[in-house]
C-alpha cells in the first residue's frame, strides 16, 4: 500500500504514481519555499554530511515557529518529509530486484540453450565426420577388397600348385564365411 495520509490517492498507481506524487511535491515545496533556480549555488546539488551541515558553530537553537505552522499545514511538505522515510525508494529497491532476478533467469536460460546448442552442433560434427570419413573409409576397403578378388580369379591357376589354389582359396573364403 503505497498511500499516505496526506495524499491518500498517490498510491493508486503504484510506485511510478508515487512517484510522480513526490517529484510533484518537491517542485512545489522548493517554488514556494526555496529560491528561484537561477539563485542556487553549486553545493545545493552536491552531497555533504551532517557533521558539516552541523558544525560546532551553534551555541543556541531555537525553534522557528513559522517552520512549524508550514509543517503543520502544508500538505506537500509534510509528503516529501515522509517520502524520505524510504518508501519511495524501496519500491524502487524492490522494482529493479524483480527486474534483475528476470534478467538473471532469461540470462540462465539463454546460456544453458547456448551450452546445448554447442554440444549438438559438436555431436553433429562427429557423427558427420564418422558418416564422411569412417564410412567412406570402410567402403573403400570393401572396393578393394573386390578388386583384389578380380585380381587374384584373373591370374592363371593353371601355373599354381594345388596347395597354393588352396591357400588363395581359404584366405578369400575365410572372409566371406563360405566354404567353396
Amino acid at each position: 500500500n503505497c498511500s499516505t495520509p496526506d495524499y491518500p490517492a498517490a498510491g493508486t498507481g503504484g510506485v511510478y504514481g508515487l512517484s510522480l506524487q513526490f517529484m510533484g511535491s518537491v517542485e512545489a515545496v522548493l517554488e514556494t519555499y526555496g529560491g528561484k533556480w537561477e539563485e542556487w549555488d553549486d553545493t545545493f546539488h552536491v552531497v555533504r554530511e551532517l557533521r558539516e551541515l552541523a558544525g560546532n558553530d551553534f551555541q543556541t537553537v531555537t525553534y522557528n515557529e513559522t517552520r512549524r505552522q508550514v509543517l503543520e499545514t502544508d500538505q506537500a511538505v509534510r509528503f516529501v518529509l515522509q517520502g524520505f522515510s524510504g518508501d519511495l525508494f524501496n519500491g524502487y529497491a524492490l522494482v529493479l530486484d524483480v527486474l534483475k532476478n528476470e534478467m538473471n533467469t532469461i540470462l540462465s536460460s539463454v546460456h544453458f540453450e547456448l551450452r546445448l546448442m554447442f554440444g549438438i552442433y559438436v555431436a553433429l560434427l562427429l557423427f558427420g565426420f564418422y558418416m564422411l570419413l569412417f564410412r567412406r573409409t570402410i567402403g573403400g576397403s570393401y572396393s578393394h577388397t573386390e578388386r583384389s578378388r578380380d585380381f587374384v580369379q584373373m591370374l592363371p591357376t593353371h601355373v599354381l600348385t594345388r596347395g597354393e589354389i588352396q591357400l588363395l582359396k581359404d584366405h578369400y573364403c575365410q572372409a566371406e564365411g563360405d566354404t567353396e
